[in-house]
């Protein structure tokens, strides 16, 4: 029984680490419309979706302390990701604590890591359960892109990547969501 307890509290504890806030204009069910200030983000560069354990760990060592300052920075939920394309120009960003961010996050040590922000607004979003696979992350872009349309939304950009969970997290626990930026 208190291994039970310890598992569902690492698991689910994940939730209390700081998240991006938003205000929800519209929900219902799996998608919802929500409006987000600029989210302070730390990125790396992703070759693609499938070969993303380099990025984590730069970002892990800028977190770390990788930094002029040698700070060490909160981890945050969710880790977002671009997919690149065939370009290979994808990245990966932690979002920085609005702590950090007030103050002014450190310059990272590592010469491809940069510190901006993804810009404020109206975001379509749905959310997905599972693994990170391409199978399925496709079939979530696919039906974001429905939804998108069926809602008379204007699609702005390409769709990225929002997972909130530790690799750990058992698949049916999972929170992945793929964000579309719209017209408000």
């Amino acid at each position: 029984m208190k291994a039970l307890f310890l598992f569902l509290c690492a698991t689910l504890g994940v939730h209390a680490i700081e998240k991006p806030a938003y205000e929800s204009i519209s929900k219902e069910r799996n998608f919802e419309v929500r409006k987000y200030a600029a989210i302070p983000v730390v990125s790396a560069p992703m070759d693609d979706m499938g070969k993303r354990d380099e990025s984590f760990r730069t970002l892990f060592r800028y977190i770390s302390g990788g930094n002029e300052e040698k700070k060490k920075i909160a981890i945050t939920s969710p880790v977002f990701m671009e997919d690149g394309g065939e370009k290979k120009e994808g990245r990966m960003s932690f979002m920085i604590p609005a702590k950090v961010s007030e103050k002014g996050a450190p310059v990272p040590n590592a010469e491809d890591v940069t510190v901006s922000e993804i810009g404020g607004g109206t975001f379509a979003v749905l959310r997905f359960k599972g693994w990170k696979d391409e199978a399925k992350q496709d079939k979530a872009i696919e039906d974001l892109a429905k939804l998108v349309a069926d809602g008379k939304l204007k699609p702005i950009g390409k769709p990225f990547f929002a997972f909130y969970d530790p690799p750990w997290t058992l698949e049916m626990f999972r929170t992945n969501e793929v964000w579309q930026r719209v017209e408000p």
